[in-house]
């Protein structure tokens, strides 16, 4: 059995899922070295929305990723107005106060490395948009021993380093070990840790955690998240299913839609009919019976209304950063 001594960060936010979606932090190679060319090619972090959209919807309508209206004439404009809407909502909000900070920067190298990997990678090799080559298209600027912390705030670790949380879900950027490296020494850590594509074994020294496609052992090195180790001893994604296909945790269900009593339905599109907002699409509210666009900032009556959830004396709040702070 393996353990861990440190709570090594699992969550980053989703480029384009349901509101409030958490995935683990893509895989860091154990040995990676520092960035190269670090921080070349920035660019506005305003611009994240509009630079990812055609990057990501030929890869979604590819994979099956995203619940379309059979009537839409054209699917790339669909899917690119959908992926407006909530990436403009609710997530470019939460990386622009961390850019304004200086700890995040959006990357045009990051950017193109993204583009030419969603043309070609296997869709089960890809569960989480911001992983792989797409994880550069944030650069962080926080070097170890600085704060990071859940979602968003993962992102700001610089290269070469990995947030690792404690119990109150903030934590540090550690330097990340190689694979051999000793990580523990006696119950003690030692300064840095494995990282997310490692795990501290059971001889206190860092150990590569398996990915998608290869062997591995139950009960014994843990599959790379959100990968778990299957029936057949190998790693594997959970899979996308299609509207009105059964769902749960290992059968996920496309963008734009939702699992309903353990089966995928389509979410209602702005300006369709709702009784709650949990059956808009992501962005959105059901108000006065039909679903409406978040807003950002500006007047509100009811939490719903707002893309960060709160409606604070008749105005919505802004995304909060939680450990690292704004300007």
């Amino acid at each position: 059995m393996f353990r861990s001594s440190v709570l090594v960060v699992m969550a980053v936010v989703c480029v384009f899922a349901v509101a409030g979606c958490e995935a683990p932090r893509p895989p860091i190679e154990l040995g990676e070295g520092e960035g190269e060319g670090e921080g070349e090619g920035e660019l506005d972090a305003s611009a994240y929305c509009e630079s990812i959209a055609p990057l990501f919807c030929p890869f979604y309508a590819r994979c099956g990723r995203m619940a379309l209206d059979d009537d839409d004439d054209d699917d790339d404009d669909a899917c690119l107005a959908a992926f407006a809407r909530s990436c403009e909502a609710v997530f470019e909000p939460r990386f622009v106060p961390l850019a304004a900070r200086g700890v995040l920067r959006l990357s045009q190298a990051g950017l193109d490395a993204c583009a030419a990997h969603l043309e070609t990678v296997p869709c089960d090799e890809q569960f989480f948009e911001l992983e792989g080559p797409c994880a550069g298209i944030w650069e962080g600027t926080v070097e170890a021993g600085g704060a990071c912390g859940l979602d968003t705030e993962t992102f700001v670790c610089a290269p070469g380093t990995a947030c690792t949380l404690d119990l109150s879900f903030c934590g540090t950027c550690e330097t990340v070990l190689d694979a051999g490296d000793v990580c523990r020494v006696g119950d003690d850590g030692v300064d840095g840790a494995c990282g997310p594509a490692g795990v501290c074994g059971d001889d206190d020294v860092c150990v590569v955690r398996p990915v998608v496609g290869d062997a591995c052992v139950d009960g014994g090195v843990p599959c790379a998240l959100p990968a778990r180790c299957g029936d057949d001893g190998v790693c594997r994604h959970p899979a996308y299913v299609d509207v009105g296909d059964a769902c749960d945790s290992q059968r996920r269900c496309p963008y734009e839609s939702r699992c309903s009593g353990g089966v995928c339905v389509a979410t209602v599109a702005e300006g369709g009919a709702c009784a709650q907002s949990f059956e808009c699409g992501t962005g959105l509210f059901c108000q006065g019976g039909q679903c409406s666009r978040q807003r950002v900032s500006g007047a509100c009556d009811v939490d719903d209304a707002c893309a960060s959830g709160s409606c604070d004396a008749g105005a919505c709040a802004p995304f909060a950063t939680r450990c690292v702070g704004v300007p």
